[in-house]
Order: structure tokens, then C-alpha cells, then sequence
């Protein structure tokens, strides 16, 4: 039951991250529109530019803030930071490993995070690949 929980609690702090995101990549298109013409209008499947773009945008918001404080804005409500072994920062590598591995957890349907409920220290996936961990902040 325990996992069960640290999981919710894990994938609320995600979505609120999920919001705040989606809002950082609306300012960012828009910061765009005027070289654009007006419009981010891909002729292509993948506009490659601008994938990269809204990328570099998310390791900014996510990375920096996991590699400065520990926590992003979604996180500060449930008392959760990320941190390294021996409880610090964690680098700028791992933040980007955690990010695109926290990717992957997605893209595996889910599984990623459906790890930690079988992960006898309740880590998900990305937390393994990165050598990071969640830990709750006591007040």
C-alpha cells in the first residue's frame, strides 16, 4: 500500500508539472511567432527545429531546477526533492538522464513509473537509470 501511495503522490507532483510546462511551451511559441510569420506551421511530421526547441525549454524548467534546489514547482506542494547519492544535488548529466528516461517510463506505457510499486526502494525506473532517488522533505 505504501508504494501505491508514493506512486500517486509522485504522479500528481508529475502532473502538475505537466501544467506548468504546457504553459512554458505556449510563451515559448509565441516568443517565436514573430520569426515565423505568425505560425509554427511543420511542413513535415517533425518540425526537428522546434522539437528541439521545446526540449531544451523542458531540461531548462525540469534539469534546472532538479540540479539547482532539488525540486520543480509541482514537487514543493508534496515535500518532494530529487536528489543524488548521499542526499545532494544532483548533476546536470543526471538531470538530463532522468529526463529523457522519465521520457521513456512514459513511452513504456506507464511502466516506468509502475515500477516503483515492485522496486524495493520504491524507485521508478528513471530514478534507477539515473542513479538518482525521490526523497520527502520533512518539515
Amino acid at each position: 500500500m505504501q508504494q501505491l501511495r508514493i506512486l500517486l503522490v509522485r504522479l500528481t507532483a508529475a502532473l502538475y508539472d505537466a501544467l506548468i510546462l504546457v504553459a512554458l511551451w505556449i510563451v515559448a511559441t509565441l516568443l517565436l511567432m514573430p520569426f515565423t510569420g505568425g505560425a509554427i506551421d511543420p511542413p513535415l511530421p517533425w518540425n526537428i527545429p522546434f522539437d528541439l526547441y521545446i526540449l531544451a525549454i523542458t531540461f531548462l524548467y525540469l534539469g534546472g531546477l532538479w540540479h539547482k534546489t532539488g525540486q520543480t514547482l509541482g514537487m514543493r506542494p508534496w515535500r518532494l526533492k530529487v536528489v543524488a547519492a548521499g542526499n545532494g544535488n544532483i548533476s546536470w548529466r543526471q538531470a538530463l538522464v532522468r529526463m529523457f528516461a522519465a521520457m521513456l517510463s512514459w513511452l513504456l506505457l506507464g511502466a516506468g513509473w509502475l515500477w516503483i510499486l515492485f522496486d524495493r526502494e520504491q524507485l521508478a525506473l528513471h530514478d534507477r537509470l539515473s542513479g538518482t532517488r525521490m526523497i520527502r522533505i520533512e518539515e
